[in-house]
């Protein structure tokens, strides 16, 4: 947010000190759509009070992106192959079993030795070791698949299982609670877009905030806590109380020709929304 300085008013016993900036949100946030797709609906519009979870955009997925997806979800967690090494290592084991017990009871009785029982001792415990590995290897396959269809679910707005037709539609969702900011302008019924496209954006509008430069002179005289006087010129220069959240510790502008600033940040409560993000505002600090 680029922000602007006015001017710095100091009155004849220098207590008050005045700034500009801009009105913004806490919190934006612009989910992003993990496929290639097609618009088919747009859900919500700027302004709309929106919900965690909430749909926002209806969409379809294009041709190439739908045939990777559904090749995913009917390939499965791709464990077979494991699987069937696992069978194979079960039954050379008990082949392995049972001639370590031969072995063992010959060694007991002294018609064998004791070499040819350890061997044969180290082989069994060799397999059950592959066997062990294969399987973590095959619960941690079908864990991550599991969660894969936990998120397709999301996606789809339905349960997706392993091997089912994918549905026609996704969804992409708000991530929080909040206020619609701003929708794509190339977002209508039948537009194409890629992964990792944010099509809207998602605000928090109670509180709000302010970021004013601080001249170097000035700073220290205000500590995070502070209260100060904010004027909305577009509300017909009405006035808000706003506090100082925080205070930047290293000046926007490193130069040492020019002077230093210093970002300080204000939150201004909003309960009844009149603020809206990017309204100028006039900022009053009393400095100490």
């Amino acid at each position: 947010m680029l922000v602007l300085l006015l001017g710095s008013v100091a009155q004849a016993a220098e207590t008050t000190t005045i700034l500009t900036g801009k009105v913004r949100n806490t919190v934006t946030r612009s989910p992003i759509v993990h496929f290639k797709g097609v618009v088919d609906k747009v859900l919500v519009a700027p302004g709309d009070k929106v919900q965690k979870g909430q749909a926002l955009m209806r969409y379809v997925l294009q041709d190439e992106a739908r045939r990777a997806l559904q090749r995913e979800v009917n390939l499965g967690p791709g464990t077979e192959a494991s699987k069937g090494q696992i069978l194979d290592l079960q039954s050379q084991l008990s082949q392995v079993t049972a001639q370590r017990n031969k072995a063992k009871s010959l060694a007991a009785t002294g018609l064998g030795s004791n070499k040819a029982f350890g061997r044969l001792e180290a082989d069994v415990h060799a397999l059950q070791t592959r066997i062990a590995l294969l399987e973590e290897t095959i619960a941690k396959q079908e864990a991550n698949f599991a969660l894969r269809m936990e998120e397709l679910s999301g996606y789809f707005d339905t349960e997706i299982k392993e091997g089912m037709t994918l549905p026609p539609y996704l969804f992409l969702k708000s991530p929080i609670d909040g206020y619609v900011l701003s929708i794509s302008q190339t977002m209508n019924p039948g537009a194409m877009f890629n992964e990792g496209f944010t099509p809207v954006t998602i605000g928090q509008m109670d509180p709000m905030a302010i970021q004013v430069p601080v001249y170097e002179a000035e700073v220290s005289s205000l500590s995070v806590g502070d209260e100060a006087t904010v004027e909305i010129p577009s509300l017909g220069n009405k006035t808000f109380k706003a506090t100082i959240s925080e205070i930047a510790w290293a000046s926007n502008d490193m130069d040492v020709s020019r002077a230093s600033y210093f970002n300080v940040e204000l939150i201004i409560p909003n309960p009844d929304l009149e603020l809206k993000p990017g309204f100028k505002a006039v900022v009053r600090f009393t400095l100490k």
